[in-house]
């Protein structure tokens, strides 16, 4: 008996076909990109993005508490996360991810996320609002805007606040973008939309070190703590950070950073790591076939 050939069984990818080597800036897309449309189609595409994601027993879980939290629902749930993640971890899978399902308005038919709704005992995700804070995207100096009518963000808390809730919450923080100073949770109870809130943070470490000469790492550092503890107070809103698990590429100032906010998110928010080594398997056959 003449075995056929395992590329005649199960199908590889076309570029994989076709003998094209896999794009490595696939693999490192940040969120950023796919909030304003410049990511590859596999990450901008929710549909294509959740045919080839394998949804890891710890990204269920993930997805789960923060719907829930979304809805309304304290018990068994998280207001803060922080996914300590080894670089190329899953990080911006799950940011990705999360973002996808909270923009869409009906997510339902994508691959898996019907078992998500099921886990999370719903079947409506509510609507909400959604900010997106990517550290090696936001300029220290420059900050975002100032084109086309939008109004400058000096800060990331003002450029959270106008992602939120445009320039009714922008303009609460003027003074705080003016002496470039974390909000306290008073203010920041004050520029929250009256809705669902969900605010994604990626490469905060990046930030944190570009910022330390100026004076706004500090400042930075104020807003995580004050944020997260106004998270914890509400029913509603979820905040979600990457913080990367690897301390080898750090200067001795970013390990200080570092200690700092790992120590604060693990006081205050739920430590998640994306998948566990068996499932490591699954998740490149979900890439390559």
């Amino acid at each position: 008996m003449t075995l056929k050939p395992w590329y005649k069984v199960i199908t590889p990818r076309e570029d994989l076909r076709e003998g094209k080597p896999l794009d490595a800036a696939e693999f490192a897309v940040h969120l950023d990109q796919i909030r304003d449309g410049r990511a590859t189609t596999v990450y901008q595409d929710p549909k294509q993005f959740f045919e080839r994601t394998y949804l890891t027993k710890n990204l269920i879980d993930l997805s789960t508490q923060v719907l829930k939290r979304l809805s309304g629902e304290k018990t068994e749930t998280s207001a803060v996360f922080n996914m300590t993640t080894q670089f190329g971890g899953g990080k911006t899978h799950a940011l990705t991810l999360l973002y996808h399902l909270a923009t869409n308005k009906d997510p339902k038919n994508f691959i898996g996320v019907s078992d998500i709704l099921h886990k999370a005992g719903t079947s409506v995700i509510p609507d909400k609002a959604v900010a997106v804070f990517v550290g090696t995207e936001f300029d220290v100096l420059t900050g975002r805007g100032g084109e086309n009518g939008e109004p400058i963000r000096k800060t990331p808390w003002g450029e959270i606040a106008y992602q939120l809730n445009g320039k009714k919450s922008l303009e609460i923080l003027s003074q705080h973008e003016q002496e470039m100073t974390a909000p306290a949770g008073d203010v920041i109870r004050k520029f929250l939309p009256d809705k669902p809130c969900l605010i994604l943070m990626d490469e905060i470490m990046n930030f944190m070190s570009r910022s330390r000469r100026s004076g706004m790492s500090s400042q930075f550092y104020s807003f995580l703590q004050n944020l997260s503890e106004e998270a914890r107070g509400r029913s509603n809103l979820v905040l979600v950070i990457s913080v990367p698990a690897s301390e080898l590429e750090m200067t001795e100032e970013d390990q200080q950073d570092y200690g700092r906010v790992k120590k604060l998110l693990d006081r205050l928010g739920k430590a998640i790591v994306m998948s566990q080594k068996h499932e490591v398997s699954e998740i490149i056959r979900r890439r390559l076939f």
